[in-house]
């Protein structure tokens, strides 16, 4: 009886290990060609600035939607590519402040296939601006986000979070 029951056990792990495999699922469309996506003319349609050093010392009001404040749906900002790689960049400020200190140049990438962060340079001048997300077919949103550091501590004061659109 007890043989009997051992096998039984035997057998229902043998099943058990056997059936687990994991699911294989087809790809879901291509590739997504991220420098592809960024590339083009993109208007800005919002911009939050938060303050760093506040929230890091937890005061209530750390955020400001500026959108409205100032005029920046005027500002236009242009991604252009050169056989699939990043090449330059501009900037047209409109009436809007100006977002970096730059207004045209070359970009580039950390990464062509999956980036975080975008570099503007123009000469020896260099920004840098973190992505927040890609453009793709359920998000057709460009969103970025410039710090500004202290330069006697090295530690971000504000950043700005800005939101384009085609």
């Amino acid at each position: 009886m007890k043989t009997i029951h051992y096998l039984t056990i035997c057998l229902a792990a043998g099943l058990l290990i056997t059936s687990c495999r994991p699911d294989s699922y087809a790809p879901i469309g291509g590739t997504n060609d991220n420098i592809t996506a960024i590339s083009g003319a993109w208007k800005l349609t919002k911009v939050t600035q938060t303050d760093v050093e506040s929230q890091r010392k937890g005061f209530p009001y750390t955020t400001e939607d500026l959108t409205t404040v100032f005029n920046y749906t005027t500002l236009q900002l242009t991604f252009n590519v050169s056989n699939g790689a990043p090449s330059t960049f501009t900037i047209n400020n409109g009436s809007a402040p100006p977002i970096t200190g730059i207004t045209s140049g070359s970009w580039s990438v950390d990464d062509p296939k999956s980036p975080k962060t975008i570099t503007l340079k123009n000469g020896t001048v260099t920004e840098t601006m973190t992505l927040g997300g890609y453009p793709n077919s359920v998000n057709s949103k460009l969103k970025v986000k410039v710090t500004r550091i202290d330069a006697a501590t090295n530690k971000p004061l504000i950043a700005y979070d800005y939101e384009f659109s085609r």
